[in-house]
């Protein structure tokens, strides 16, 4: 039998690895979410949310709009 020192450490150890395990499939599911909304802004096509659609603009792009209105 283990002692309850031993049994203790063990689930310790077992805590950390879940919440280990927890947050690599945060970073995943955030990474993989990121990659699909940079290919969208890539392919020039919207991004639904709810119900509505919205595009992103790069802070090149935006500045470039911003010149453009300003100079006309």
């Amino acid at each position: 039998m283990y002692s309850e020192k031993y049994m203790i450490g063990v689930w310790i150890l077992d805590e950390l690895m879940e919440n280990e395990m927890f947050c690599n499939g945060i970073i995943f599911g955030v990474n993989l979410y990121q990659n699909k909304i940079i290919a969208a802004h890539e392919r020039g096509e919207p991004i639904n949310i709810g119900d509505e659609l919205f595009f992103l603009q790069s802070s090149r792009e935006k500045l470039e709009d911003l010149l453009s209105e300003i100079c006309r």
